[in-house]
Order: C-alpha cells, then structure tokens, then sequence
C-alpha cells in the first residue's frame, strides 16, 4: 500500500516539477519568440521597397539570430506575409492597396517553435509549441510632398546665410559664356529656371546686365542658393524618393530653354562624373578642400563644411543638415562619397551622415527598385539639388520631385 501511495505521489510531484520547470521554460520561449518575431518584422517593413525577395530574405536572416530555447528561429517564408495595414480598423489584410493616408505597406510574420517538456511526458505531454505574430508597418510621417528643384540649386551653399560665396574654381575665371565666378546664397523661391519663375521662358534675356531674376547687385551675381526640402526629418525614417520629372542642363539658357539631363544623370545614355571643383581646388580663398579645380571624379575635399561627392552631372542628389551652418560646425568633416560608377549608384539603402552628399538619381536602381535612404542621427533638414563642377548660376532646367518619409512601426 505504501508502495502504491509513493508512485500516486510521485506522479504529483513529477506534475508539479513540470508545472515549475517546463511552465518557465515555455514562458521563456513565448518571450523570446515573440521578440524574434517582432524585429523580424521590423527589419522586414524597412526592406518594403526593395521587393518581396528582399523583405523575405532579410526576415529571415534577422529571425535565425535571435534565439528560441537555445537556437535560431527558422521562419519559412510561408511565415511571411506581405500586405496592408489599415490604421483606422487596426486590421492586417494580404491583399489590397495602399494610399500612405490611412493604408499603409506592411509585414506579418508567423512563427512558432515546439519547446520540449522535461518533466511534462511523465503526464503524457512531451512539448508544448509556442507561437506569435507580429505585424509592422512602413507608416508615413506625413502625406506626400511635392517640389521643384531647380538646376541652379547648389549643395555647398545649403544652409549659409545670405550673400555667402561658393564653387569659384578660380580667382580669374570669367568669360562671356560664364559671366559669373561664384554661386551667392540668397533666396532660393525664385531662381532662374523654375516654372513660373522670373524669366523661366524667355532665356536670352538672361545676363548680368537685365536684373530679371532676383541678384546680388553688388556683384550682379545671382542668388541660387539650394532649396530646403518642405519636410521637417526624424532622425532613424526612411525617406524615398519618386515620382522625379524634368530634365537639367549646363550652359543651356544661351541656346535653348530645356534641359537634356535626367536626374539619374544619363544625357541621351551618357554619363559625365563630376565634384564640386571649389571643394578641391585650395588656392581659392575661403575653402577647405585641397587637390585640383575641374577634378572629374575626385569626392576628397570640403567646401563650406560640406564633403565633396562624385556623381553625374545634371544629377539630382541630397544633403541633411543639422540645425546649425554646415560651416560653423566644430566636429570632423565626414568623407566624400563616390557614385562614379553605375554599381555605386544602384545602392537599395543608404545611410549618409550630416553634411555627407549623396546620389538620389530618380529615386531607382538601374532595375526599377526604389531606393530608400535612412535619416542620421541629429539631421533636421533635407537640402535637394544638382550637381556642377563650378558656377551653378548659368543652368537651366531642373526637376519636380514627390518625397515621403516613412517610420517603421509595430502595429500588432
């Protein structure tokens, strides 16, 4: 009998040892899986743009390096599911379109792990699985902004004041073709070149001599400072660009009133790299850079606190501030960037630093994907404008641009 009551006992135990030991185990698991879940779904959203290849491949790389008792979540891409979030019903559907107002791209991960119970297979159980699902979402910051970027709009003068001087590339360059030495900072509203702007139309009344753009008239030169984009940037969003239209050119109000660039940079299928030649030329009073003026393709230097680039001409390209003149800035100068080659170009994500410009092209890869570029850390302004050795002043043309900013958010 006492034999009897030991084993009726002992099962008891065995219970309740599984009750302390495995029932811990399990909530471990379901922790751990749900965390794996949810950055799985996190990294997934950011990768939205890039295709279902990306989104599926980076799910599950991010997934195998958390750990699920003891190893790497293996989540199949059956386990991932593109598709909408609808913020107003809080409801995930794998199906429908988004407009970025109310409906958004997203991602919903399922995973699941069968956690082995010590104790529990003495009572008939010798696992339990443990499951979650996690969905997030590329939510917009704001609705769609639109703006035109005029070819006029020099990177280097982003964010100087007024009457600021920038890209001579020599002390005595002048000539008829390019009756200006520099670009001057002033009110960027009304360059030369925009829609309905001054002049926008009539190209050979363009001179030094006929005011009908807004000038310094001190030296006759033309304001064209680059515009600040009509976004206000959270440091850590994804930013994309599209919807890009128009054409630049250098030199061309002297012989038409288009452009032949697109903003990917390709004139006709051509391509010409170019950089900032008062960023590199260190003879000119007022720059940091040092090497030569007309350096087709050399991203050393800095020019009013901002690194050089190489990138096409004519090419439509980026630049984030902080809230301060680029060129009061105490910290190091961060290095140039070179897009020389369509490779370079063809990047699926950037993450630039603070006065580090960067290629934007139309928004795509070579492939038609679209391109997403990460907001740095401390950036509170987003500058847009072209690319020109030198004298940005005598361009025409330029681009209208659609840019949203995204955050990635979990939503369930």
């Amino acid at each position: 009998m006492a034999m009897i009551y030991v084993i009726i006992s002992l099962v008891a135990m065995l219970s309740f040892c599984s009750l302390a030991v495995d029932w811990g185990r399990v909530q471990t698991g379901k922790t751990e899986i749900r965390r794996a879940a949810d950055a799985a779904a996190r990294v997934a959203a950011a990768f939205l743009p890039q295709g279902t290849a990306n989104v599926r491949t980076n799910a599950e790389a991010v997934a195998l390096q958390n750990k699920v008792d003891g190893t790497g979540l293996v989540i199949p891409d059956s386990g991932i599911t593109i598709g909408i979030w609808n913020k107003n019903t809080h409801t995930f559907s794998g199906t429908g379109s988004y407009d970025d107002v109310t409906t958004f791209q997203a991602v919903q991960v399922t995973a699941l792990r069968q956690i082995p119970l010590m104790f529990g297979a003495v009572v008939g159980r010798s696992s339990c699985q443990v499951t979650a699902t996690s969905v997030a979402a590329l939510m917009a910051v704001q609705a769609p902004a639109q703006q035109f970027i005029s070819a006029q709009s020099n990177l280097w003068l982003a964010g100087e004041p007024k009457g600021t001087l920038g890209s001579q590339p020599d002390g005595g360059y002048s000539s008829a073709a390019h009756p200006y030495k520099y670009d001057v900072a002033g009110d960027p509203s009304i360059a030369y070149g925009q829609p309905g702007g001054p002049d926008s139309a009539v190209a050979s009344n363009y001179g030094p001599s006929g005011k009908v753009v807004s000038t310094d008239f001190n030296n006759q030169e033309i304001y064209n400072s680059v515009r600040q984009f009509s976004l206000t940037v959270t440091p850590g969003s994804i930013i994309q660009i599209n919807n890009v239209t128009g054409t630049a050119a250098n030199e061309g109000e002297f012989t038409n009133g288009t452009g032949t660039t697109t903003a990917d940079g390709s004139d006709n299928g051509t391509v010409g790299i170019y950089s900032d030649d008062a960023a590199t030329n260190s003879s000119a009073p007022g720059y940091s850079g040092t090497g030569n003026a007309n350096s087709a393709s050399d991203a050393t230097g800095s020019e009013h606190g901002i690194a050089n680039l190489a990138t096409p001409i004519n090419s439509l390209n980026g630049l984030f501030l902080d809230a301060n003149a680029p060129d009061t800035e105490t910290s190091s100068i961060p290095p140039g960037l070179d897009f020389s080659t369509q490779t370079q170009r063809d990047y699926t994500s950037i993450d630039p630093q603070v006065r580090q410009p960067f290629f934007v092209g139309n928004g795509q890869t070579s492939g038609s994907v679209q391109q997403t570029i990460i907001v740095p850390s401390n950036a509170t302004r987003l500058f847009l404008g072209t690319m020109d050795g030198h004298e940005w002043s005598n361009n025409v043309g330029g681009f209208n641009v659609t840019i949203t900013q995204f955050q990635v958010q979990m939503v369930h």
